[in-house]
């Protein structure tokens, strides 16, 4: 890991970047549902520790902390297109997928319901229903007309 590295991963989440680059991101795949800044910023701190902990796993001098950064966030933001555009399992990482879920659910971000198909029922009655609804009715000024 070099020292411009450690110097970006301390000064880059006081910036704001990764807010904005996520916001492009998320503007790019043409996701409509407004993401609460609560909800940006925690993406960014979990894209940011992902970052930092795939750096320090790889000893390659040849992967540069904001490719790595801006891969992660792209990661993020495909999540965010896969949560608000089917109700199908998640695809990607497991960590990341079970950070995201965790900040899915906090945050209440939208999913749409798969509904199931319609299917017709036999119908068990001696009688049809609309029978009885005339003769339910009481006349106007009886004693249990509550008016």
């Amino acid at each position: 890991m070099r020292l411009i590295d450690s110097t970006l991963h301390r000064c880059l989440p006081g910036l704001g970047i990764g807010r904005r680059w996520l916001k492009e991101r998320l503007s790019e795949l043409e996701i409509k549902i407004p993401l609460v800044d609560a909800c940006l910023q925690e993406l960014v701190s979990e894209a940011e520790a992902a970052t930092w902990r795939a750096l320090a796993e790889r000893l390659e001098p040849s992967v540069r902390y904001l490719n790595e950064f801006k891969r992660e966030l792209e990661v993020r933001a495909d999540l965010v297109r896969q949560w608000t555009a089917s109700d199908a399992a998640l695809t990607g990482a497991p960590e990341a997928t079970h950070a995201f879920v965790r900040i899915a659910r906090k945050y209440a971000l939208p999913r749409p319901w798969r509904l199931s198909e319609p299917v017709a029922a036999i119908n068990l009655r001696a009688r049809p229903s609309y029978f009885r609804w005339a003769s339910d009715q009481r006349p106007i000024g009886s004693s249990l007309d509550p008016a």
